[in-house]
Formats: structure tokens, C-alpha cells, sequence
């Protein structure tokens, strides 16, 4: 228990981490546009940064999709005494805790992560499109994660006590 408490607290410190990491390309990738446009993107992948910038934001926005859904979930959700399943069971069970709003939501993240990361994508309006549905999925990703932080002080599970580790 002592063992999986540390990770848990290991894997809360990456998250947060990533998500900083995450936070800031956003900023730096959409530079703060409310809407973004086909010719913002297409001026975005005329420039070597602008490309670097999109494979930064694609690399951590499916990073922090990663660590949530396959690591930090299924750990937190054995701290706290819940049942652990397959992938949509986790995440059934974590929106019926209020850690996250529509299982079939964070389906579409991993759906549109797999996109982002394993498809060049040659048409630019489809490109755009995923571009702006990650840009959504982000902030509902960065919820996700403070949820889990604040359930995990609420019931304890966010630090282990020296008495524990001896």
C-alpha cells in the first residue's frame, strides 16, 4: 500500500508537470486566439516553430492523456477502495465520482490523441478541426487532473505519513 501511495504521489507530481507543460504550449502554440482559422494554421506550419510548436502541443497533449487515463486513474481509484476495471470502466467509475463530466468525452480524447500522434495529416481542415477539439479536450484533461488532486486530499490518499514509510 506504502508502495502504491508513493507512485500515486509520484505520478500526482508528473501530472502536474505535464499539465504546466501543457498550459504553456497552448499559450505559446495558439497565442491566445479565441478562434483559430485556416489561414492561422497554414501561417503556423510555414515556419519551422510553428511546426515544432504543433508536434510540442500534439506530444503533450497526449502525454497528459496518457499518464491520467493509464496510470494515475487506475491507481487513485485503488487507493480509494474503488473497483478497478478495463479503460471505460475506469472512467465510468470516475464520472460517477464528479472526477470527470462524460465518459464518452475522454473516449473522443483518446480517440483524438491516437489521431494527433500516429496520422500525418495532409488535409488542413481536418487538421484545424482536431487541432481545436484537442485544444477543448486540454482544459477538460487539466480538470480532470486537479479532480482527482482535490478527491485525493479530501480523503487522505495526496500524502504518506512517516509512520507508514518506517
Amino acid at each position: 500500500m506504502i508502495n502504491d501511495r508513493l507512485r500515486f504521489l509520484q505520478l500526482l507530481q508528473l501530472v502536474d508537470k505535464e499539465t504546466l507543460h501543457l498550459e504553456q504550449i497552448i499559450h505559446r502554440f495558439f497565442e491566445q486566439q479565441e478562434t483559430i482559422s485556416l489561414e492561422w494554421l497554414q501561417e503556423k506550419l510555414a515556419t519551422a516553430t510553428g511546426v515544432d510548436q504543433l508536434e510540442s502541443f500534439s506530444a503533450k497533449f497526449s502525454r497528459l492523456q496518457d499518464t491520467l487515463g493509464d496510470k494515475l486513474l487506475p491507481l487513485f481509484l485503488k487507493l480509494s477502495a474503488e473497483p478497478i476495471g478495463t479503460a471505460i470502466e475506469n472512467l465510468n467509475r470516475a464520472e460517477k465520482l464528479g472526477l470527470i463530466m462524460d465518459t464518452g468525452q475522454w473516449l473522443g480524447a483518446r480517440q483524438l490523441r491516437n489521431f494527433l500522434v500516429h496520422d500525418y495529416i495532409e488535409d488542413l481542415t481536418i487538421l484545424l478541426e482536431a487541432l481545436e477539439q484537442a485544444r477543448i479536450m486540454s482544459v477538460v484533461l487539466i480538470n480532470t487532473a486537479n479532480a482527482i488532486k482535490h478527491y485525493a486530499q479530501k480523503i487522505g490518499i495526496d500524502k504518506v505519513n512517516n509512520a507508514q514509510t518506517r
